[in-house]
């Protein structure tokens, strides 16, 4: 078996995070674009991913490509938004920077760390979904760890927790009546 390049790493996990693999080469409005790997999005986020290798061809060659495939966007008039991811080598400022006028652009460095594939994770963070953690009982619940500590509350504002259950805005009118009962209570003890 013989080891995964970094565009075939960058591949599987786009794969992963829903991805749709696409063809290559790539073909626009008639016209071929030979690139390592390309993708497709899904909705919400339908991206035109496409991959180059920047240890294999020159930083010209692959800005010259991913304009050409904003042109031929252009021409059919798609609206999908493109994402350059560049494995490899960073590209010197000016291609980054002449890319970025045609389409988002991922440069993915070498991962030098302990744990590449975390940190390939990481910088492709941007277009995958978001993996959220699994509820706890305690996130599930505020209201019951806030009952379980309410000896530590004012009265007024432990006052305020049965009512919380009903919505903000009977929250909100409880509170403001406490507000009066405070502030009425002032005036009466107010000397003269």
């Amino acid at each position: 078996m013989s080891a995964m390049t970094p565009v075939d790493e960058i591949a599987q996990i786009l794969e992963e995070g829903g991805y749709r693999r696409l063809s290559v080469p790539l073909r626009i409005a008639g016209l071929s674009f030979d690139l390592p790997a390309a993708f497709l999005g899904t909705t919400p986020s339908p991206d035109l991913i496409v991959i180059a290798d920047t240890a294999f061809e020159s930083d010209e060659r692959i800005l010259s490509k991913i304009e050409g495939i904003a042109r031929a966007l252009d021409v059919v008039r798609s609206k999908r938004p493109v994402t350059a991811v560049l494995a490899g080598p960073r590209p010197r400022t000016p291609i980054i920077d002449a890319l970025a006028k045609v389409c988002r652009v991922l440069p993915i460095g070498t991962a030098l760390d302990a744990t590449p594939a975390a940190t390939l994770r990481t910088w492709l963070a941007v277009l995958l979904p978001l993996s959220l953690p699994a509820p706890s009982q305690e996130l599930a619940d505020p209201l019951g760890q806030i009952s379980t500590n309410i000896d530590d509350l004012h009265p007024s504002v432990a006052g305020l927790i049965p009512f919380a259950t009903q919505g903000a805005d009977v929250v909100q009118e409880r509170f403001h009546g406490i507000l009066r009962e405070q502030l009425a209570d002032a005036e009466e003890s107010a000397p003269e």
